[in-house]
């Protein structure tokens, strides 16, 4: 009976030997096994290093690896990796300091969306601007297609498309949908605008609309995101979820908050396929395909409040905070 035991526990042990061996064989690189809240570095840049104010509307990558960020009330800054180059009225044809949100145009123009319209600075330095004639011009988001069209939307005046026809920007406007807070381009070229009632989808001849009714979380889109899954990504200011349209209809995602009410700022994919998330005191959250991960001040994101979120040439993910400048995480290791 001793012997059977034995045996037995040595069955035992070679059944777990043989089970670590084929988990430790799976092809699983290092970074997937690293929680980047705790393994990373994050850097903060504050006023204290020279930027003109802590709250940070919006960050870009453009060609040229620059990363431009935007500060509502203080213009404009562009980092290139070394220096700082800011961008503000009175010493720049900058339209205004209010300074919303950006996109870099087909030809390498960066466009920057204000308070009173937009100004572009091209690549030669030379500003230029477009405001509407008649009315106030608002600017949320602006998105150019990949077929170079610059789509803007605006608060309460809907949104402008110029097709690169010679006509310039051509007003659009659906009174239920003035507010156009977000701008996407989907599979097929497809153009989803989020509006304060829901998404104006546009397929290129006609326009359509998705709602609560079809599956949203709230109808206030504050923003949308297209993954390399060409999974659409949608926040909402409003409801307990995050939901994504792909060919197989509409899903929800609960983040694990624990909140009854999201308020998602911005989405992005990073390089290794995680999805994170920028939201409005709930901090961030990423997704990695299997389940949120919730990343809070304790973590070392430094503020609650998330404006938007960007990914520089190496991987690295810069953040808008909403009143504590920009905090930069670097990954653990090189992932390339």
């Amino acid at each position: 009976m001793q012997k059977f035991e034995i045996l037995k526990h040595h069955c035992n042990a070679a059944v777990i030997l043989v089970f670590l061996m084929l988990f430790n064989a799976c092809e699983r690189n290092e970074y997937q096994l690293l929680e980047p809240e705790s393994a990373g570095e994050w850097t903060l840049y504050t006023t204290a290093d020279g930027l003109p104010s802590n709250q940070v509307r919006d960050i870009k990558l453009d060609s040229k690896n620059n990363l431009w960020f935007t500060f509502p009330g203080y213009g404009i800054a562009k980092f290139n990796n070394e220096s700082w180059t800011y961008y503000r009225t009175g010493v720049t044809p900058l339209l205004n300091d209010g300074v919303i949100c950006l996109a870099e145009a087909s030809d390498g123009r960066i466009i920057f969306g204000t308070s009173d319209g937009l100004s572009i600075l091209a690549n030669n330095n030379v500003w230029s601007s477009y405001v509407d004639p008649v009315t106030n011009m608002y600017v949320n988001a602006i998105k150019v297609g990949s077929n170079g069209w610059i789509w803007v939307g605006t608060q309460d005046q809907g949104f402008y498309v110029n097709k690169n026809d010679g006509l310039g920007f051509i007003k659009m406007l659906d009174a239920p949908y003035k507010n156009v807070n977000a701008i996407e381009e989907g599979v097929q070229g497809n153009i989803f605008l989020g509006t304060d009632n829901g998404i104006i989808r546009w397929d290129g001849t006609n326009y359509s609309y998705i709602t609560t009714s079809n599956g949203l979380p709230n109808n206030k889109v504050t923003s949308i995101r297209l993954d390399r899954k060409a999974r659409l990504w949608i926040g909402t200011d409003g409801g307990k979820t995050v939901s994504w349209i792909d060919r197989n209809g509409m899903h929800q995602l609960n983040l694990m908050t624990g909140s009854d009410s999201l308020f998602v700022k911005d989405i992005r994919e990073d390089r290794k396929g995680d999805v994170w998330f920028a939201t409005y005191n709930n901090g961030l959250i990423r997704y990695d395909g299997v389940v949120p991960h919730v990343i809070k001040v304790f973590d070392g994101i430094l503020e609650n409040k998330v404006n938007c979120i960007e990914e520089d040439k190496d991987g690295n993910l810069w953040f808008g905070l909403y009143s504590n400048g920009i905090a930069k995480y670097t990954l653990p290791i090189d992932i390339k």
